[in-house]
């Protein structure tokens, strides 16, 4: 299923003279060409989440309001803060930040977050290339050997090994895809294996931030 990404073109407020064609337009200082590929794909998420609250604080709820009594070309049912906690929301994560760069920028709008869509990708790239093929059953592995981690800690304290080394996992992945989205042209194929590489890391660190004693362990694949 391939589809094009349909974002509310709407004027945040005055302070915005344009219409927005992308979540990333949102944050200007952190990302002050429209975001990645002509911006960085790594980002500062401290710089970002203080870009978020200043952007969050003009565009309140109770500020809409408040300035729709002084204007009437304000609209009271504008919902702008539900699009800024969206967007935000989005790009702080490397997955669904790389995974929303290949739905507005590939040529046919792939959305791969959804599953069919995924794994309908991993089977092509399986079939076409033995070597992904390869590449592919170790990422399970190393993704089997972090539940397997998960469901054998007693405290949070025998987890800190696994945290680092995804941590690690996560930045190199970060990296890579930050690299691909400068070459000239992009491979797509090659941006797309490597996020997908990326949701696997994302949902062991969510294992280990919901990690509990006793807990049951799901690692999303």
């Amino acid at each position: 299923m391939l589809f094009r990404t349909i974002l509310p073109r709407l004027a945040i407020s005055r302070a915005y003279s344009s219409k927005l064609s992308n979540y990333f337009e949102l944050f200007p200082k952190c990302f002050p060409a429209g975001g990645p590929p002509a911006d960085q794909f790594a980002i500062n998420l401290r710089q970002l989440r203080r870009e978020y609250r200043n952007v969050q604080s003009e565009h309140h709820p109770d500020v809409i309001m408040g300035s729709a009594a002084l204007s009437t070309n304000s609209d009271p049912t504008d919902t702008t803060s539900a699009l800024v906690n969206r967007a935000y929301s989005t790009i702080r994560n490397p997955y669904t930040r790389a995974a929303y760069v290949i739905q507005i920028h590939h040529p046919e709008h792939i959305d791969i977050t959804q599953d069919d869509v995924s794994k309908a990708l991993i089977s092509k790239f399986q079939a076409e290339s033995p070597e992904y093929s390869v590449d592919y059953k170790m990422l399970l592995m190393t993704v089997l050997d972090a539940h397997e981690s998960l469901e054998l800690a007693g405290s949070e304290a025998d987890l800190e090994s696994l945290q680092t080394e995804n941590e690690a996992r996560i930045e190199e992945t970060e990296g890579a895809i930050n690299a691909l989205l400068k070459k000239k042209p992009i491979v797509w194929e090659e941006v797309i294996i490597e996020t997908i590489r990326m949701k696997y890391w994302v949902n062991i660190a969510n294992g280990i931030k919901d990690w509990e004693p006793g807990k049951p362990v799901h690692l999303t694949h």
